[in-house]
């Protein structure tokens, strides 16, 4: 079976599915992630305050994208997957080319899609549809927690007209865990999918490949293994859905 896992920023599919990914892979499935927002900037373009302040806490500096497609190839040796790096920009540095960027806040990023966007997605969707091969099973995420980015993944997939899996976002779907529950009560359907101990260390190991991205959400690499053990002993955290037909 084969499967392609789309992943807005270079972490998101590690940290929403590592160990599902490895369990698949260990079962003899195909699996690839493509990571959307993976394009490097102009560096020649100044960056917004928020820009230059999260490359700061990331400890990157202006190379960030360079430093964090580093991290993502050892995360997906570590799943054992294949990955593509889209030319997609991350949205702390899309904007008009005049010098306004449309996110340039930690709310902006989790708020509505710039009108502009909406055409991005649409050129988006053409190259997932151009490049997406027939047969695969194409995942992308719910977008749980509102991240534009996820939004924007999610919307070029489903304007791409192919059959969808979808994962649930983590963390952020502990903030709204009962958005799990509506799906079910508006007949959208989950798979659960065989995990194991060894699948668990995996998916924390990916995640601590990521160690730039680990400041985000947790005050280091033990908190995130613990944060993610928690998680996965939960019942739907190894799950893929399906909207009802």
């Amino acid at each position: 079976m084969d499967w392609i896992y789309l992943s807005p920023h270079f972490d998101d599919v590690a940290l929403s599915c590592g160990g599902l990914v490895w369990e698949q892979v260990q079962a003899g499935d195909s699996v690839s992630i493509w990571t959307i927002c993976a394009g490097a900037p102009d560096l020649s373009h100044p960056f917004s305050p928020f820009a230059q302040a999260l490359h700061a806490r990331w400890g990157t500096g202006p190379a960030s994208v360079a430093a964090r497609r580093a991290e993502d190839i050892t995360s997906c040796q570590v799943m054992r997957v294949a990955y593509q790096h889209l030319p997609v920009y991350d949205c702390i540095y899309r904007g008009d080319g005049g010098g306004l960027h449309y996110y340039a806040s930690e709310e902006a990023l989790n708020g509505p899609l710039h009108p502009e966007e909406v055409a991005g997605a649409a050129r988006l969707t053409r190259l997932n549809a151009q490049d997406l091969p027939l047969g695969v099973r194409v995942v992308c995420p719910l977008s749980l927690g509102n991240h534009v980015d996820h939004q924007l993944t999610r919307l070029a997939a489903e304007q791409s007209g192919h059959a969808l899996w979808y994962y649930a976002d983590f963390p952020y779907v502990l903030r709204r865990p009962e958005q799990l529950v509506e799906l079910e009560q508006a007949g959208w359907k989950r798979e659960n999918f065989r995990f194991s101990a060894a699948g668990l260390k995996a998916w924390q190991d990916a995640v601590a490949a990521h160690a730039s991205q680990i400041s985000t959400f947790w005050a280091d690499e033990l908190v995130m293994r613990m944060a993610i053990a928690e998680y996965a002993a939960q019942e739907r955290a190894v799950c893929l859905w399906q909207k009802s037909e």
